[in-house]
């Protein structure tokens, strides 16, 4: 978050690594995106794996030329084009079958929330994480 506050506020209010003029999403900012996409409040209020029906596969490119089969409910209707960035764990792993990015909303001491997506799942994934993680990030226009 290159030093920056934690922020739940819609919209969030940090630049963090994003350019001039672009943000990091909150944890809220997510939460609006997951109930356009058709969560309800209740389901992007939980944390949890495979959250919702078929979100994530709305977010998610389509076919193979990145994901890794089946690519579960891919349809890309969003037109985010998610892909299968992995993360950097010592190396990078999950190259491939899934993809992680932060908010810019921390969940506990050393833990924000973030999304994640899969190759064998239609919805989405909320868990906190240590900030040693390496996740992408999804910078919103201001």
């Amino acid at each position: 978050m290159n030093g920056e506050s934690s922020s739940d506020s819609n919209p969030s209010g940090v630049q963090g690594v994003c350019p001039d003029g672009w943000h990091l999403p909150s944890d809220a900012e997510w939460k609006e995106l997951e109930m356009y996409l058709g969560m309800s409040q209740s389901e992007a209020d939980v944390a949890g794996d495979n959250r919702g029906t078929r979100e994530g596969g709305k977010l998610k490119e389509t076919g193979f030329n990145h994901w890794d089969s089946p690519n579960e409910g891919a349809t890309n209707s969003s037109g985010f084009t998610a892909l299968p960035s992995g993360r950097v764990g010592g190396d990078f792993v999950s190259l491939g079958t899934s993809c992680f990015f932060w908010s810019s909303t921390m969940a506990e001491d050393e833990k924000s929330w973030y999304r994640g997506l899969g190759y064998t799942k239609k919805g989405i994934n909320r868990h906190d994480w240590r900030h040693d993680g390496g996740f992408s990030v999804r910078c919103l226009k201001d």
